[in-house]
Parts: structure tokens; C-alpha cells; sequence
């Protein structure tokens, strides 16, 4: 009887935490995490890419986007390409045609990532939140705003209606012209106490993308009372991903998908 008991105990409390958090939408950090130890393959690799969103019950993938030299769009995370690569200077500074001969240096020594490359059909139905890597090291300022907006507006990603693409920006003085080009954005925000300040200041944006240790539950609901919402990244351990779960965000954006994928389910 007892027996009999608690296992009604467990499979009640199992249904109740898939009824909680069944509408938190997961999505695979740079692919399968920025931690290379997370993942087969590199961050930002096109292999990373399709091995996220292929994953049942993965909501779609974040890429980090950069402008090469001849204003086309590449995946790349860091600042110079020594970091992780067998190429140098940044992709700033360099056309496709000499990106195109960079690889990681991780194991499968996995090629450059060139936005427009990826494979259409594997993205389609999935959220796909690019994140827009504004400033220029080199220069020490930001690269070509309208670039930028013009290449992301002639990919094919972006003109497929069944593909549910999402820029994050990290600076503000982009969020407007963004949103008059019709882009669904999201501002990235590093302080929980500047969260509802941004949303007045853009009262268009989508919502916020924030690290999971410094954003509350009880802020989370707040940008929830203005009607936007709020995606929470940088979640790497269990108790993160349980900690985040229990914000109860929009979405998570996860360095351990199938961790992630666990607990939700």
C-alpha cells in the first residue's frame, strides 16, 4: 500500500513540473553550449548548429553573429580568431573568401560558419536568436550599423516566414533602427535593475535576454506585468538549470540542452 503511495506521489509531482514548465522554450547556447566540454563539436560550428536544433524537444539554437571585411555574415563568439582557430586578426578584418579557410582547432577541426550556409530546412519552426556582435576591437568601435541590417535582411533565413529569427542587441543605440527594419529584438541587459528602464526607453522590443545569477523571480514577473519577455542565458551546472527553471523566463537559452531538456520534462 505504501508502496503504491508514493508512486502516485511521483508521478503526480513528475506531471505537475511538465505542467510548470511546459511553456519555458529551450534553445541550445552557440549550439550545444560555449563550454566545448558540453558539446562534440565547436560553438558556432554549423555541426553544433544542427545537432541542437535536432534534438527532440529543442526549441530552436542562439549563434553569435559578426560582419566580415566584405559585409557578410559569419558565427564566430570571440574577438580574434587565435582564440580557438588556426587563423588570426578578427573576422572584421578579413573577407569570406579567407574566413572560408579557417577552422577551429577543437578535435573535428570543424570549418568557419558562414550564416547563409546553414541548412534552411533543420531551422525551420525553430527560434533562432542571433546575437549581434556590435563593436569593432580593431577599431575600437562600432562596426557598420546599416551593413550589418542590410546583410541579416538579404539572408534567406531571415526572408523564410517559417523560421522564427531574433536579434539580441547588446547596445541600445541599435534597438530603433532594428525594430524599423521589422526585426523581433531583444536587448541584452547586464543589471535586473535597469531591466524595466530599457523597456520604457524601447517600448517596442520583444523583451530582455539577461544571465541567469542576476536576474530575480520576482523581476521576472515584473517585466511579465509589461507585457514583454524575459530569456535567460549563461546556465551551465544542474542547480542553474533548476535555479532558472524556477524563475519560470520565457525561454532559457542553455549550455547543457539536454540537461536542460531533463529537467523541464
Amino acid at each position: 500500500m505504501l508502496g503504491r503511495l508514493l508512486f502516485f506521489i511521483i508521478i503526480v509531482s513528475s506531471c505537475s513540473k511538465q505542467k510548470d514548465f511546459d511553456q519555458i522554450k529551450i534553445s541550445g547556447h552557440a549550439g550545444m553550449g560555449l563550454e566545448i566540454l558540453n558539446s562534440v563539436y565547436h560553438a558556432n560550428s554549423k555541426e553544433a548548429i544542427e545537432m541542437a536544433v535536432a534534438i527532440e524537444g529543442s526549441d530552436g539554437v542562439e549563434m553569435d553573429v559578426q560582419l566580415s571585411k566584405d559585409n557578410q555574415l559569419w558565427l564566430f563568439h570571440d574577438s580574434n580568431l587565435s582564440n580557438e582557430t588556426n587563423g588570426d586578426k578578427r573576422v572584421n578584418q578579413l573577407t569570406s573568401a579567407e574566413l572560408s579557410a579557417i577552422h577551429y582547432t577543437s578535435f573535428h577541426k570543424e570549418k568557419l560558419a558562414k550564416f547563409n550556409d546553414l541548412n534552411l530546412d533543420i531551422l525551420k519552426g525553430k527560434d533562432i536568436y542571433l546575437d549581434i556582435r556590435h563593436y569593432n576591437e580593431c577599431d575600437k568601435q562600432m562596426v557598420n550599423k546599416q551593413a550589418f541590417i542590410d546583410a541579416l535582411l538579404a539572408s534567406p533565413a531571415l526572408q523564410d516566414p517559417t523560421i522564427n529569427v531574433h536579434v539580441i542587441l547588446a547596445t541600445e543605440y541599435w534597438i530603433e533602427d532594428f525594430l524599423n527594419n521589422g526585426f523581433n529584438v531583444y536587448q541584452e541587459i547586464y543589471d535586473e535593475n535597469k531591466c524595466i528602464s530599457a523597456i520604457n526607453s524601447h517600448p517596442n522590443i520583444s523583451g530582455i535576454v539577461i544571465k541567469n545569477k542576476v536576474i530575480s523571480k520576482e523581476k521576472i514577473q515584473e517585466v511579465h506585468n509589461q507585457d514583454k519577455k524575459v530569456i535567460i542565458f549563461e546556465i551551465r551546472s544542474p542547480k542553474g538549470i533548476r535555479t532558472a527553471f524556477k524563475k519560470y523566463p520565457d525561454a532559457l537559452i542553455t549550455d547543457d540542452i539536454r540537461a536542460t531538456l531533463i529537467e523541464k520534462y
